[in-house]
């Protein structure tokens, strides 16, 4: 064994800590897995758990952190972190837990199993008391090895799930109706069950009550969206009908800006609920790993919690899916429609091109040959008066000349008539530079 140098603090040949340095993320990691500590329970005991929804807006959380915090220095009490993730504190009648989620913020506190109090003070319940409550759970935890007749009473029993869970060393209970206390009501019988495993149990069950209902919260805006998209999908088809009868840009331009504006409204449709349905499938995947943990067994006469929850709420999640689906397919579509209409007013506008250039070219090819004719004429109109003058000239020296003046003239015409033709090319050329 190598012996530790004197005062060096490390062993010989051991490199100083201070020679490296930590990823910024190691310590949130480390955190993470240490962040919701499960407590042991030992029964007997009764369980409740409020659930807040808060919002996933930043200052939101930000706004109940400051209330609990100054809620904890009223009743002296020593707050949790800023960026608190759970924090436990006991009182002398209740053992308390604050957890903060990404929308929501539970408050669960543990009593003893005969205690009536469904919304006590002294934990705290009054700091979050302008938010919505979206669920509340109570858990009674006996040591029986099954739940009394007497508590079984208490259930509906055409929604009554009753099963072993703890390798058979517990039984529980629910029905998933709320009591007069708006409360969902549990009954858990541990036998030979250890206060750690109790623990967990009464966690994944807790859980299990939050996340069915998290998973839920998006079910009303899948039927709401499902109508509205609907209706989108109506105007859509209509469209689509106008376009394949269009036949003036005038009437392309319009359908155009009417399926602006329902492309807008489809993609608003779709905002609105991506976070809620990404959500909802989240909290749908969590629930289920917290069903598969807790490994019911079957009963001959009972349904398992398992079976009850997913029948009921892998439907709701895959109206979640559809309608996402259904909003997804139909900015497709309308992108598509955009894009068809676009390319028929392109062709059209084309055609118009097309038509007017031909246009253009007739008239410049009448242009031209006016234009030929007009040199033409003026050609033989500047000859003939050209000649004229030259007549004139002529018949004064009628008398000096060789030849006659009808000879001359005769002989100068074509002279005359080329001077007068290239002298007019010569000006239209000079206007074209």
């Amino acid at each position: 064994m190598a012996e530790e140098s004197e005062g060096s603090g490390f062993a010989d040949g051991e490199l100083s800590a201070d020679s490296f340095f930590d990823h910024e993320l190691r310590k949130p990691i480390h955190e993470e897995i240490h962040a919701r500590l499960i407590p042991p329970l030992q029964a007997p005991l009764r369980a409740r758990r409020i659930v807040f929804l808060v919002g996933r807006q930043n200052e939101q959380m930000a706004y109940a952190s400051r209330q609990l915090r100054d809620w904890c220095q009223t009743v002296g009490i020593e707050g949790p972190k800023e960026s608190w993730r759970q924090f436990s504190f006991s009182t002398e009648k209740y053992s308390v837990t604050w957890e903060a989620h990404t929308e929501f913020v539970t408050l669960t506190w543990y009593a003893p199993i005969n205690d009536l109090t469904a919304r006590p003070t002294g934990v705290g319940l009054e700091v979050l008391k302008q938010f919505p409550i979206i669920a509340a759970a109570r858990i009674d935890v006996v040591e029986r090895h099954e739940i009394s007749p007497s508590a079984l009473l208490g259930f509906e029993p055409k929604s009554l799930c009753l099963s072993r869970v703890g390798s058979g060393n517990a039984q529980i209970g629910t029905d998933f109706q709320t009591d007069e206390h708006g409360f969902t009501r549990f009954e858990i019988a541990v036998d030979q069950l250890s206060s750690i495993k109790t623990g967990i149990l009464v966690r994944r069950l807790l859980e299990i009550d939050t996340y069915r209902t998290m998973a839920l919260v998006g079910l009303q805006d899948a039927r709401v969206q499902s109508w509205i998209v609907g209706g989108l999908e109506t105007e859509l088809s209509l469209l689509n009908e106008e376009i394949g009868t269009v036949s003036s840009i005038d009437d392309s331009k319009r359908i155009l800006g009417m399926l602006h504006s329902l492309s807008v409204r489809a993609g608003q449709s779709l905002d609105a609920t991506a976070y809620r349905f990404a959500a909802s499938q989240a909290y749908g995947d969590v629930l289920q790993i917290r069903l598969d943990r807790i490994e019911e067994e079957q009963s001959e006469k009972h349904t398992t919690i398992t079976r009850y929850l997913s029948n009921r709420v892998d439907p709701a999640l895959a109206t979640c899916r559809a309608t996402e689906k259904r909003q997804r397919s139909l900015n497709n579509k309308i992108a598509r429609s955009i894009q068809l209409l676009d390319a028929r007013i392109n062709v059209d506008i084309q055609s118009q091109n097309r038509e007017v250039l031909s246009s253009i070219s007739q008239t410049a090819k009448g242009q031209y040959k006016l234009q030929s004719t007009v040199e033409g004429l003026s050609t033989i109109a500047i000859s003939y008066y050209a000649l004229g003058i030259l007549g004139y000239v002529l018949a004064g020296f009628a008398d000096y000349l060789p030849l006659s003046k009808n000879m001359m003239l005769g002989a100068l015409a074509p002279l005359v008539l080329l001077a007068s033709w290239f002298g007019i090319q010569a000006i239209k050329n000079r206007h074209k530079a």
